[in-house]
């Protein structure tokens, strides 16, 4: 391997394993929700959800509304 890489490579490599080892904690730390009650939480991300949807609706529906009045009228070829 060209010695000029050599660095990026290892630095890569620790940085890989760095932010795997932060997943897989972060991950172990999400799935113990002891004193949380899962009924709360749930609606809470189904409220978000919830909202996040309507907000994308409404971003969707406005952007088609406006390209819908960009396009012109179809006029008829004069005979």
């Amino acid at each position: 391997m060209n010695t000029a890489l050599l660095p990026l490579v290892v630095w890569a490599q620790l940085a890989y394993g760095d932010v795997r080892t932060r997943v897989a904690d972060a991950w172990s730390r999400r799935a113990d929700e002891t004193g949380l009650d899962e009924a709360v939480t749930k609606m809470i991300w189904l409220a978000v959800g919830i909202g996040v949807a309507v907000a994308a609706s409404a971003f969707f529906v406005g952007v088609f509304d406006t390209a819908k009045s960009n396009v012109p009228d179809p006029v008829p070829a004069a005979p």
